[in-house]
């Protein structure tokens, strides 16, 4: 399960940012431990509607158990500070495309204030991994105005080897703070 949304995760944020049509191309498959893909939930922005063909449409209302609606609560991890490591963290492999997690405290709204321009530079896409309410996510949303969504990020950090945030991960797989 943690290597499928690691998985769709860096399928998700892959995506460009900004553009009108993506390009279309296959998803390749490296791993499959079950689960449910999060990518069709994730990918798209808020009135962002593509057309699905009638015969890839679900025949029923999709119900995903592991995507809650608010709150939304990491429970292995919370705000803090990267420790200085002879041995920097990687995400190994990396996904591919730059995102982000924060929650919604303190340090990850000043964060988010701080390296705003920079995250829009990057196309960096994030995750909130903490955050109470919808009017809460909007207002995090707001601070560096770049695609988020909330989710726990408890597999993705401990696949990381990390137990903090606000952190960016790198195209690289590269975690910076």
């Amino acid at each position: 399960m943690k290597r499928t949304l690691i998985l769709s995760l860096a399928l998700l944020i892959a995506a460009p940012v900004g553009s009108a049509e993506p390009p279309v191309m296959p998803a390749i498959v490296i791993h499959d431990g079950g689960g449910v893909s999060l990518v069709p939930d994730l990918a798209n922005d808020e009135g962002d509607a593509r057309e699905t063909p009638p015969s890839q449409q679900p025949t029923s209302p999709r119900q995903i158990p592991s995507m809650p609606a608010f709150p939304v609560a990491s429970t292995k991890a919370g705000p803090g500070r990267l420790l200085q490591n002879p041995m920097p963290a990687r995400l190994p492999g990396g996904p591919g495309a730059p995102f982000f997690v924060v929650g919604d405290d303190a340090p990850s709204r000043k964060w988010l204030q701080l390296n705003a321009g920079r995250l829009q530079a990057l196309g960096a896409r994030g995750i909130v991994a903490a955050v109470a309410t919808e009017a809460d996510f909007a207002r995090l949303r707001a601070l560096a105005a770049v695609h988020m969504v909330p989710m726990p990020a408890d597999a993705l950090l401990e696949a990381a080897g990390i137990r903090v945030w606000p952190v960016l991960i790198g195209a690289d797989g590269s975690i910076s703070q």
